[in-house]
C-alpha cells in the first residue's frame, strides 16, 4: 500500500490548503519586511532572512524530540540518517538566498509567478530522476498553468507604472535571472526529498528540523564572509558607514530594534516558514514533489489580491495598480486555476482521459 493510499483525502487536502494559506502569509511577511524604510534606509537583508528561515526549520527538531515523534515504519525501507539531509539543506540555502534577493526588487505576485516555472523543472526531474511520466491530462494542466503564469508576468511589463522609488530595469532583470536559477536548485531539493522518502523511513519534523540545523551550519560559515565582502552595486547592497556590503548583521539588528512591527514580522516569518515547510514536505512524502509545485502556484492569486489592497490603502507599493495590467493578470490567474484543477483531475477533460492513474511508473 502506498503512502497516498494510507492517508485520507481530507488529510491530503488539508495539507494542500495549509500549504497555500501559510505560503501566502509567508511571502507577504517578507514583502512587508522588504518595503519597510527606517530612517530613510530600506530593509534589505536577504541572507539574514534566509538564516531566519533555517532558525524556523530547526525549531521542528525541538518538537520532534520533546514530543518523541516516530516515523511510520515501512519494513521495506531503512531508517534515514542525519548526514544525507545536508544535501537538500544546501539546495534550500541556495534557493532561499537567491529568492530573498530577488523579492527585494520585484512585485511579490511577479516573484511568485516566476516561481511557477518550478513546475516545468520539477516535471523534467520527475521524469528523468524518479522515472515517472505525466498523463495527457496532467501535461495539459501544466501547460495551461504555464500560459497563465506567462500572461501574469507579461502584464506587469507591458503596463508598468514607473515611480520615483522604482528600481532600474537592470536590477529587475538580474532578479528574474536569480529566480530562474533558483528553480533548478529548488526542484533538486524537492526531488531529492521525494527520493529519500521512497528509500528511507523519515518523520517530516525530523527532515525539516535537520535541514534547518544544516542550514544554520552553512550560514554560520558564510555569514561572517558576507559581512566583510564589499558590494559596489547601486542597489541591493547593505550600507555601513557609507560602504556597501553584501550583508551587515549589526545593521539588521539595529533596524529591528528601531521598529517593533518589523521585529514582529521577522518572528512571524520564522514560524510561518517552519509551518510552510512542514506542510510542503508532507505533500512531497504523501503525494509527490510535482504536486507540491503545481498547487503552490495557487497562492499567486492570494498574494496578488492582498498586494493590490495594500498598494491601494497604504504608502507601500506591492503591486501594479494599472487597470489594464490587472485585467490581463485576472485572465492569467483564471488559466492558472483551471490548469491546477485539470492537473489534479478535479476537472475532467474527456479527450485526454486515456490513463487512470495521475502518475504512472515507467517500466
Amino acid at each position: 500500500m502506498t503512502n497516498i493510499e494510507q492517508k485520507s483525502a481530507f488529510f491530503i487536502n488539508s495539507l494542500l490548503v495549509g500549504m497555500i494559506l501559510v505560503g501566502t502569509f509567508n511571502t507577504l511577511v517578507y514583502k512587508y519586511q522588504n518595503t519597510t524604510v527606517i530612517d530613510g534606509v530600506t530593509f534589505i537583508h536577504p541572507y539574514m532572512q534566509a538564516l531566519c528561515m533555517f532558525v524556523g526549520e530547526a525549531t521542528c527538531l525541538v518538537f520532534y524530540f520533546v514530543f518523541q515523534m516516530k516515523a511510520e515504519k515501512d519494513p521495506n525501507k531503512e531508517d534515514g540518517g542525519f548526514k544525507i539531509l545536508s544535501i537538500p539543506a544546501l539546495f534550500d540555502g541556495i534557493t532561499s538566498s537567491l529568492q530573498h534577493v530577488a523579492l527585494n526588487f520585484i512585485p511579490s505576485s511577479i516573484y511568485q509567478m516566476l516561481r511557477g516555472g518550478l513546475m516545468i523543472v520539477t516535471a523534467a526531474f520527475s521524469k528523468f530522476v524518479l522515472k515517472k511520466k505525466l498523463s495527457n491530462q496532467q501535461q495539459f494542466g501544466i501547460l495551461l498553468a504555464i500560459l497563465g503564469i506567462f500572461i501574469v508576468g507579461l502584464s506587469n511589463f507591458l503596463f508598468r507604472k514607473a515611480t520615483t522609488d522604482d528600481f532600474s530595469w537592470e536590477i529587475k532583470l538580474i532578479s528574474i535571472a536569480l529566480i530562474i536559477v533558483s528553480l533548478f536548485t529548488q526542484a533538486a531539493q524537492y526531488i531529492f526529498e521525494e527520493k529519500l522518502f521512497q528509500q528511507y523511513n523519515y518523520h517530516v519534523f525530523y527532515v525539516v528540523g535537520v535541514e534547518g540545523m544544516w542550514g544554520l551550519l552553512y550560514f554560520g560559515i558564510v555569514m561572517p564572509i558576507l559581512n566583510f565582502i564589499p558590494c559596489n552595486f547601486k542597489e541591493g547592497c547593505v550600507f555601513r558607514n557609507d560602504q556597501g556590503y553584501w550583508e551587515c548583521t549589526d545593521v539588521f539588528f539595529e533596524q529591528l530594534g528601531a521598529d517593533v512591527w518589523l521585529t514582529v514580522s521577522v518572528v512571524m516569518g520564522i514560524f510561518s516558514i517552519a509551518l510552510f515547510n512542514i506542510f510542503g514536505v508532507n505533500v512531497t512524502k504523501y503525494v509527490s514533489a510535482l504536486t507540491r509545485t503545481v498547487v503552490d502556484t495557487i497562492r499567486t492569486i492570494l498574494i496578488w489580491g492582498i498586494g493590490l489592497i495594500v498598494t491601494a490603502t497604504t504608502s507601500r507599493v506591492w503591486e501594479n495598480t494599472s487597470k489594464w495590467a490587472n485585467l490581463i493578470e485576472l485572465i492569467g490567474f483564471v488559466l492558472l486555476v483551471f490548469g491546477n484543477l485539470i492537473y489534479k483531475e478535479m476537472l475532467k477533460v474527456k479527450f485526454l482521459q486515456n490513463k487512470k492513474q495521475v502518475l504512472i511508473e515507467e517500466q
